[in-house]
């Protein structure tokens, strides 16, 4: 039960998090273009904040798309096998997303501390000093995580034995 609320508040905070990744880029997109083509001038700083919010709505998105199952499933076979051979095809498919979750979270770990020494390019002109780009590269670690635990929460739904399996 307390798991269950945990996920459920997991979910909610990624939801949310995509939700305002999303209205933060449009903004900035047509900030940008109304800047740019109506008052002739360039806000360089829209460009950083563009950029974080497209990486961390991708990567939290896809973690959602991994709770609710709609990453990438192979079912060109599906209809033509038997239903035990399919179970074994959905498994199949499991662990290989498993094995992928589990690179892209070794990849986060080396984008996580490749971003702890570099530096933003872009001039960001009320700031003293140019921002590590920590707050890009962790996106990559933190949307790798999501995605494992989603993931493993659905476990129980592919391994888990049905009626016909206990003869």
């Amino acid at each position: 039960m307390f798991l269950k609320k945990v996920i459920q508040g997991m979910t909610r905070a990624a939801t949310i998090f995509s939700v305002i990744m999303m209205i933060l880029l449009a903004l900035t997109l047509f900030i940008g273009v109304l800047t740019r083509y109506v008052f002739s001038i360039s806000i360089p700083e829209l460009e950083v904040i563009r950029n974080f919010s497209l990486i961390w709505m991708i990567f939290i998105g896809s973690a959602l798309a991994v709770k609710e199952k709609m990453h990438l499933d192979i079912d060109i076979f599906s209809e033509y096998i038997s239903e035990k051979l399919n179970r074994w095809r959905i498994r199949l498919v499991y662990l290989l997303s498993l094995f992928g979750i589990g690179v892209l979270i070794f990849i986060g770990m080396e984008a996580f501390e490749a971003g702890l020494n570099r530096v933003e390019l872009v001039p960001v002109r009320f700031l003293s000093e140019q921002p590590s780009l920590i707050y890009y590269y962790s996106s990559f670690l933190v949307g790798s995580v999501f995605m494992l635990l989603f993931h493993l929460v659905n476990v129980k739904d592919l391994f888990g034995r049905n009626e016909g399996d206990k003869k």
